[in-house]
């Protein structure tokens, strides 16, 4: 059996993925920060097949390392879905909301799949989980698009080095994902503008292609189809799902 490794797989579209790549035949192995909630994931997620899983907290370089340092064995696929995001804007942001975003959104990602690449199985997958402001940018999300618009760049970068073991490097850049981080982060918005959770959502629901929010399910549904044998002459992509 192959293992996929996802980070931020505790909840939301992690966690999704997680599942479905379970339910596709898997093995997985989760990272998040902590432990307790990592075992429960485990636990919940272990009737559909074989989970393992390591508390680390990608933003601390060191402490990345030392699990890379300790891995063994074979994986298929690495999934970089760990990310935050916070609002601010030119000219009130402060230096260490960059700092704090680049060290969990992009080192991580760059230190977990650079020390993990040996470990990759010929024909593998390296899915980058951007976000469309990784492609279009926002007003009041600097920072935030910023660290996304690496990804992609890490992405089309990494792809033709890797293409010379069969390896395929692809990213996905989700709009509006109806997730519990992000109603958490809407609604600290939406007591700040006055409005409830409902009428944030809403109005931002009205703006979108499909007139809502996209589901977590949906955004496993493409990150299935990039770690199976379909994709396989499919690389350096950034797919947005709206």
């Amino acid at each position: 059996m192959t293992r996929v490794l996802i980070t931020g797989a505790t909840r939301g579209i992690g966690r999704a993925i997680a599942e479905r790549a379970l339910k596709d035949g898997f093995e997985v192995h989760l990272i998040a920060r902590t432990s307790d909630s990592l075992e429960r994931v485990a636990g919940e997620l272990s009737k559909l097949g074989q989970v393992a899983f390591t508390p680390v907290n990608m933003a601390r370089r060191e402490e990345l390392q030392r699990f890379c340092e300790r891995w063994r064995g074979p994986l298929h696929g690495i999934v970089n879905n760990v990310g935050a995001w916070r609002e601010d804007s030119l000219l009130d942001a402060d230096m260490d909301v960059l700092v704090e975003m680049m060290s969990l959104n992009v080192f991580g990602m760059f230190g977990l799949t650079k020390g993990l690449y040996g470990h990759l199985l010929p024909g593998g997958r390296v899915v980058n989980i951007s976000s469309q402001l990784g492609v279009r940018g926002r007003e009041l999300m600097g920072s935030y698009a910023a660290t996304k618009h690496a990804i992609i760049g890490l992405t089309r970068s990494w792809a033709p080095e890797a293409a010379r073991r069969g390896i395929t490097v692809n990213a996905v850049c989700p709009g509006w994902v109806d997730t519990q981080s992000n109603q958490d982060e809407l609604s600290v918005l939406a007591a700040r503008r006055g409005r409830t959770l409902e009428q944030e959502m809403q109005t931002i629901a009205q703006g979108l292609v499909l007139g809502r929010f996209i589901r977590q399910e949906e955004v496993a549904s493409l990150v299935a189809f990039l770690l199976s044998p379909d994709s396989s002459g499919v690389t350096a992509q950034a797919y947005e799902i709206l």
